[in-house]
């Protein structure tokens, strides 16, 4: 079982490594153009005043950890893995344009200042946390059986614990 956990770990880096650079490398710049062009005019049509954004390269990598993430899960099927990564990238750009529309909306309101910050924190966390979330609610079933089986793991040591303490 820690022989499994150890090489899922070295997959997660090897997966991780080479996807983070390829984001660093010139993904995020991409990134950027494609969504300045498609995000861009959104703060307009909610009557907010228009920013650059300018937080779109330093904040949303959080590609990289779902893909990587939809990489290495074991027991998916292919086309879960597909379409729950196309879906998934989709959601994760729909979580950046909120992110992006919520953060004119707080400086608008507070300029940038404490209080601006500690408004957008919770959004960050759950701008931050949204892939894992997204990975979890597709690789569900293999997470249940994971747990599952660690729950019975667990179990049956105490239960073997408990049985040897009444035995002596």
């Amino acid at each position: 079982m820690r022989k499994r956990v150890v090489l899922l770990a070295l997959e997660v880096v090897a997966v991780t490594l080479p996807l983070t650079w390829l984001w660093l490398a010139g993904g995020r710049e991409a990134y950027h153009g494609v969504f300045v062009q498609l995000a861009g005019p959104v703060p307009g049509w909610l009557g907010l005043p228009s920013y650059q954004l300018i937080t779109v390269p330093q904040r949303f990598i959080n590609f990289v950890p779902f893909v990587a993430l939809m990489i290495v899960t074991p027991r998916l099927s292919l086309a879960r893995r597909a379409l729950g990564t196309i879906v998934g990238l989709a959601v994760i750009f729909l979580g950046h344009l909120a992110f992006f529309v919520v953060s004119v909306a707080v400086y608008d309101e507070h300029g940038m200042t404490p209080r601006a910050i500690s408004a957008l924190f919770p959004v960050l966390l759950l701008s931050d946390s949204l892939p894992f979330i997204l990975w979890a609610i597709i690789a569900r079933g293999v997470l249940r059986d994971v747990v599952a089986r660690a729950a019975r793991s667990v179990f049956a040591k105490a239960d073997g614990s408990a049985r040897s303490t009444r035995a002596e």
